[in-house]
């Protein structure tokens, strides 16, 4: 009669222990997973910067051979 079956469900001490024992048991996997990623995602940030540095400075040092076009004003011009 209800739309919902909630209402007929009732909540018992053994369910609720399960459900917090399978929230304990996650936890205890993701603890030292955070624990042990932590360093690496605060040093990111300094990581990027660094090799953003580095590629500027590549692209700065490196020569790009310009080609100098002679004038001649019968015909016309073409850069490349």
């Amino acid at each position: 009669m209800f739309p919902y079956q909630i209402f007929k469900s009732s909540l018992t001490l053994p369910k609720i222990i399960g459900g917090i024992s399978k929230t304990l048991a996650i936890a205890n996997q993701l603890i030292p997973l955070y624990k042990q990623t932590m360093p690496m995602i605060k040093n990111a940030q300094s990581i990027i910067q660094k090799v953003n540095l580095s590629s500027k400075k590549a692209i700065n040092n490196s020569t790009i051979p310009t080609k100098k076009a002679e004038a001649n004003s019968s015909q016309p011009q073409f850069f490349l």
